[in-house]
């Protein structure tokens, strides 16, 4: 996340973390899929082909890049935390209603902002 020079890295470690299970899913084991992310059809990706309905990679490294790609399509406008967070929304990234709510949370809790 880091190497990759991600506006918000701390949000992007939290959504890793939300979307994992703390690394424990099974789309994250079986698919080296840090994300939650569908098998994109319209952009550039990294999938290998799609697994359980959802995205598919070589490894978890390739996962990252993936989202990197996913940011510069559809994120990269954001000029602050709270707009990242308003476009996650409204592009439907998560179907959860409450997943900008746990992102912060994740984010705080973990203390995110001081690791990057």
């Amino acid at each position: 996340i880091k190497e990759l020079n991600f506006k918000y890295p701390h949000i992007v470690m939290a959504q890793s973390i939300l979307e994992t299970g703390h690394y424990k899913s099974g789309i994250f084991i079986e698919n080296h899929n840090l994300f939650g992310m569908k098998e994109a059809t319209s952009r550039l990706n990294l999938a290998v082909g799609t697994n359980n309905n959802h995205a598919d990679y070589k490894g978890w490294e390739d996962s990252v890049i993936d989202y990197a790609l996913w940011c510069g399509t559809y994120a990269n406008s954001a000029r602050s935390e709270e707009d990242y967070y308003e476009i996650l929304k409204s592009v439907g990234y998560a179907e959860n209603p409450e997943y900008i709510t746990k992102l912060k949370e994740i984010v705080e809790k973990e203390k995110l902002k001081e690791k990057f």
